[in-house]
């Protein structure tokens, strides 16, 4: 991560290049994985109506109690790092809640994703929460990873931009409880459309293809200086 001894900026908050957490931090992610599994509980769950009700009755006391505490200003962070000024825990704080990839968050399986040479690439294990077809992943869970996926190809360019097109093909059913693999690269950059594509993958077999474009509002996309090593495969 390019950074100074203090601070951080938002551009440069690359896959899997943060801080390390905190022992709030660490707190957060343990808080966020216990929610995610009772997501997982909660479904049809096997339960007598009064234990049902008990169960209702602690979650809404657990709620209350937290209500208690607040929450701290997600705007006020944002402008510290899109400033430069930016903390390590302003950063775990960005992306530790970000959902499917955030540690820290019960809507996360999680999906960890990393830069690999000219790929970003990401591995989950989805529970049923996620379900879709019975088994089965949801479509639209593919394309919200496929979304968050893609969009991480501009770790490798000097812009930041927003989806302008996402195009999805379902080659065959993505199944619940196994390692799903993401890989998503660069196919080339047209001024501000930056163009990719990505892809799925259970057990050597190819669930998924997606193409997408992504829009950059405040000029065109270009390289980073330790990726321009990429611009003759993107032009190829």
């Amino acid at each position: 991560m390019i950074m100074t001894d203090t601070f951080y900026h938002f551009r440069d908050i690359r896959v899997a290049e943060t801080p390390a957490p905190s022992p709030r931090a660490e707190l957060h992610r343990e808080l966020g994985r216990t929610l995610a599994e009772l997501n997982e509980q909660v479904l049809r769950l096997d339960a007598s109506d009064d234990q049902l009700r008990d169960y209702i009755q602690q979650a809404r006391e657990l709620k209350a109690a937290m209500a208690e505490q607040g929450q701290r200003d997600y705007g006020t962070t944002l402008r510290r790092l899109l400033d430069g000024e930016g903390t390590g825990d302003d950063v775990t704080d960005l992306v530790d809640f970000e959902i499917l990839t955030g540690k820290a968050s019960p809507l996360s399986p999680p999906l960890e994703l990393w830069l690999e040479g000219d790929k970003v690439k990401g591995r989950g294990i989805f529970g049923l929460a996620f379900q879709g077809p019975p088994g089965r992943l949801h479509g639209g869970v593919i394309g919200l990873a496929l979304d968050i996926l893609l969009a991480k190809t501009q770790d490798f360019v000097e812009q930041i931009g927003v989806t302008g097109t996402l195009k999805i093909r379902y080659l065959a059913g993505t199944p619940l409880h196994k390692p799903v693999e993401f890989e998503a690269r660069l196919i080339r950059m047209e001024g501000r459309k930056l163009i990719c594509e990505g892809s799925v993958w259970v057990e050597g077999q190819q669930t998924v293809a997606a193409e997408g474009i992504w829009i950059s509002p405040r000029g065109d996309y270009r390289l980073k200086p330790e990726y321009a090593e990429l611009e003759a495969a993107i032009r190829a």
